[in-house]
Parts: structure tokens; sequence; C-alpha cells
């Protein structure tokens, strides 16, 4: 079948990527986020395995923020696609017709043109469907991966794993959003019209892409900039003529007043989900405003220092690492399940040091907790040990101190000095 080939395929990728010898050859710590993150993924295919062959439909892959995807697909095809657009009781009676009475709340959150890419879930089965859409969204992430960082770079497997098996595991499309922005990334000096149709099509989570604009001034990447806002335009007008302009005006007028209702009242799991210094605080039932009030307080400073970073960093790999840091940062909402985008920064930070660089023996144990965030986050979060903003802020210090930005060590400020004495171009444009 299709859906297991292309997963079988993403699958192998990721065996041929990281053999066991080179594996052995890595820090003790960095062993222990592959090894578990290969645990992890074994036993969410043991479940996988176990609901393809139960009669019905297991209640916990029901639960899961595919079934909305799923659902999407359905309710175009029955002509019902206005029910994702309405009033959100509405919505859910679908799916408590699709899964029973009992069906856990799930809300609809995305723009319309996100349905350009879900609309066929709707000709599948349930379980068939997920894993299509989970197979096929895996191989284009391990594509964009290998572009953005390498095919020899062993640490981009072990660094992505945990954010692999938490994926998996939730039935989300951080595979693809992942995708879509490391792929924008890693083509955007050799193809900047293909790079700017990913990040066009990253605006179905618009949150992920806030620092692309300025990223792209720096670099003047004047193609990029014009293909991406070319492509957003053309998503939402062909979202409009197809699904009819009702669809726009309800996702203003229902869906982001819902959304933001959730960002402001929802606790428990979903603010453990949240890296960000928001989330933190509203994990310990501090309320929305202080909370925000107290995310500002990080997020505006750590934009400021981001984007002076993209017009002084020599490298652009350094401009990449730090956009990709500094995105669970600055907005207040972004979810575990979004981690690839960072997990592929630390892949480049634990995999490459520069001459003359000194490297603390904690950095590897810091890079090794930020790796399994997206693993620990919930549980942790739970207890009250929300240590996702403080652990990738630290990360944040680590990219900035790499890119030469922030002081190291006396080697690393007289090279610093060397160099500046040249011009120093803030990068390459089209």
């Amino acid at each position: 079948m299709r859906f297991l080939k292309e997963f079988r395929q993403a699958c192998s990728c990721l065996g041929d990527a990281m053999p066991m010898h080179d594996l052995r050859k890595l820090d003790p710590i960095y062993r222990l986020v592959a090894i578990s993150a290969a645990v992890l993924v074994s036993i969410h295919a043991a479940f996988v395995i176990k609901a393809f062959l139960s009669p019905e439909t297991l209640s916990g892959f029901a639960d899961k923020d595919f079934a909305n995807y799923w659902t999407a697909g359905k309710l175009i095809l029955n002509g019902q696609v206005m029910d994702l657009f309405g009033p959100q009781p509405d919505y859910f009676q679908h799916l408590q017709a699709a899964f029973g009475t009992g069906y856990p709340w799930h809300n609809w959150s995305y723009p319309p043109h996100y349905l350009l890419l879900v609309w066929p879930l709707g000709f599948f089965g349930y379980e068939a469907a997920m894993m299509l859409f989970l197979g096929s969204t895996a191989a284009f992430f391990v594509w964009a991966l290998r572009a953005f960082v390498g095919r020899g770079n062993v640490m981009a497997w072990v660094a992505v794993g945990p954010f692999v098996a938490h994926n998996f595991w939730v039935a989300q499309n951080g595979y693809l959003c992942a995708g879509l922005g490391l792929g924008a990334l890693a083509l955007r000096e050799r193809k900047p019209v293909v790079a700017g149709i990913l990040l066009g099509f990253l605006t179905i989570k618009p949150q992920l892409g806030l620092l692309f604009p300025f990223l792209l001034l720096a670099e003047r990447r004047w193609s990029m900039i014009a293909s991406a806002g070319m492509t957003a335009v053309a998503l939402v007008g062909l979202s409009a003529g197809l699904f009819g302009i009702d669809t726009w005006k309800g996702y203003l007028g229902e869906v982001m007043p819902y959304q933001t209702f959730v960002m402001r009242e929802l606790e428990g799991t979903f603010t453990a989900m949240l890296p960000s210094v928001y989330g933190m605080f509203r994990n310990w039932a501090v309320g929305a405003d202080m909370a925000l009030l107290s995310h500002l307080v990080v997020a505006v400073p750590v934009a400021v220092l981001t984007i002076w970073a993209f017009f002084k960093a020599r490298e652009a790999q350094d401009r990449a690492i730090l956009l990709l840091v500094a995105t669970f940062l600055i907005p207040p909402y972004a979810l575990s399940y979004d981690l690839g985008l960072f997990a592929a920064a630390l892949a480049l930070l634990a995999g490459g040091k520069r001459d003359g660089e000194a490297t603390s023996r904690g950095e590897p144990v810091l890079l090794a907790v930020a790796m399994l965030l997206p693993v620990v986050m919930i549980p942790l979060g739970h207890l009250g040990l929300s240590i996702a903003p403080i652990v990738i802020l630290g990360i944040f210090v680590l990219a900035l101190r790499r890119a030469g930005l922030a002081w190291t060590s006396g080697a690393s400020v007289e090279r610093d000095l060397i160099v500046n004495t040249a011009s120093s171009p803030a990068a390459a444009s089209d």
C-alpha cells in the first residue's frame, strides 16, 4: 500500500543515515538520546500495528489532533466545509458522530488554505489516512533535513529523534511544517524561488515564520521574498475560490477568536506543551495577562538581538540557527510538536565546533536536554517543571556565542577582532 511504502522509505532514510558504528562514536549522552528515541518509536509503532489489527478504531488512536485533518477532508467531500469555520460546538458534533459521544474535545484552528493540503485524506479510512499523512510528511521532513544539515551529519538524526517519536505519537503536522521551514532555509541561496514557495506554504502556521522576513531582508533575497509573497497570496485566493470567501470570514470571525480563548483559558496538557515563557507561566497557573507580560520581557530583547544578529553574523548557517532557536522564544504560541525546526538547529550546534572555540563539558548536557524536550515537556509540565523556555534560552546564548556575537574566550575575541578588520558582508544577495 502507498502509505506503508512511503513510511518505510522514510524510516529507511533514517536508518541509513545513522549506522551503529557511527552511533558508538558519539558522546554517551547523545547515545542516550538516540536510544530513547528509538525505543519510543518502537513502542508507538507497536501501538499502530495493534490499531490496524483491531476491528474498531482504538480510543487512544482516535484521540489525536490528526482527527481534525481527517474530519476536514470528509467535510469537504460532503460539501460541509463551512462547519469548520462556524461555531466550534457545531464542528465538534462531526467528531462525536465519527468517534462516539465520549470523544474528548477537539477544535479546528487552521486557516482555509490548509485545506488544500489535507482534503485528499477524506478519501481514506481513518487509520490509513493517518499513516499516509505521517508517512508522506515524514519523507518530506527527511528530505528537508538532509538538505539543511547535509547528508553526512550523524548528529542530525540523533537531534531530531525525540521530535520524530513525539510527532509520530501525537499525529500532528510537525513533520510538514518543519520540512517547509528547513527546506526554505536550505534552498534560499541555490533555488530562491522554490524556497519562497515553501515559505509561502508555511503561512498555514504563521507563528513559525515570524522571523523569516527579517532574515531575508538582511540577506537581500529579493526573489525569495517575492516568491513567498506571491505564493501566500495565491494560496489565499485559491482557497477562497475553491471553498468560498465565507471560509475566510469564518476563520477571522469564529476560529481565531476561539483560538484566543484557548490560549487564555486552557490549562493542563495544553500549557505543558507550550515551550514559550508564556506557556511556562500559564502552566504555573499565572493569569493570561501577567503571563503574556512576562513573556514579552524575554521575547522583545530576544527579537531585537536576533534581528541584529541577522545583519551582523558572517555565516549563513549561524543566521539560520539563530532563526530556528528564536522562533520558540518570541511567539507565545508554538507547541512541542513544532520543535522539529529547533531540533535541526541543535544538530548543527552539536555536530560542528569552530577552530579555536572552547567548549565546556556542560554544552553536551544542555544540547541533549534540549533534544529531549519534545518527549519530556509534557510529563515535566504536569509536575510543574516547565524547563523548556530556560533550556531554549540557554541554546540561544550558545548560538550567539558560536556565531561570534557573544564573548566566549580570549581566542575567540582575538579571532573576531582579526576578522572584523576586513569587510564583513551580511550575506550574499540574489
